[in-house]
């Protein structure tokens, strides 16, 4: 069984490390991109069939330009959702509650660096006057053992 999160209108977030090179590392380049749109969550995980007990690989992702052009395999990521609240104190009570206000949802990955320029590209493009910056697509595939 197989499952998959994807994560559409992705932007550049925080600082993105151009060039760390060491002689005969592998290039790696950490990425961290906030996702405009909720999740998605297909297959499998959708069913209620997917125990993420049986994961074996889990760590395979793959991102794609709006035009869905693939752009870089991915090998470790991670997905996390920020939540912030606004504090209510009713009337008469004590105790604060606290109200859901809004969340954020933050993509975290590390590119092997395979096909660097044009995701590169894509980035920088982003910083020139008047652009509207990368709006990307990722997918992260969870895949089960088949045994």
């Amino acid at each position: 069984m197989d499952g998959r999160y994807v994560f559409r209108a992705c932007v550049p977030d925080g600082d993105v490390v151009l060039a760390n090179v060491a002689p005969g590392d592998v290039l790696n380049r950490e990425w961290t991109f906030r996702a405009n749109l909720p999740p998605e969550v297909q297959e499998a995980i959708d069913a209620g069939e997917f125990d993420p007990r049986n994961i074996s690989t889990g760590k395979d992702g793959e991102l794609y330009d709006e035009d869905g052009n693939f752009l870089a395999e991915v090998n470790t990521w991670q997905m996390a959702v920020g939540f912030t609240n606004i504090d209510y104190n009713p009337a008469g009570d004590k105790i604060v509650w606290a109200i859901p206000d809004s969340y954020t949802v933050t993509l975290t990955f590390t590119e092997t660096i395979i096909r660097d320029a044009i995701l590169l590209q894509k980035a920088l493009t982003g910083l020139k006057k008047r652009s509207r910056g990368a709006n990307l697509s990722f997918t992260g595939v969870l895949r089960t053992d088949q045994e």
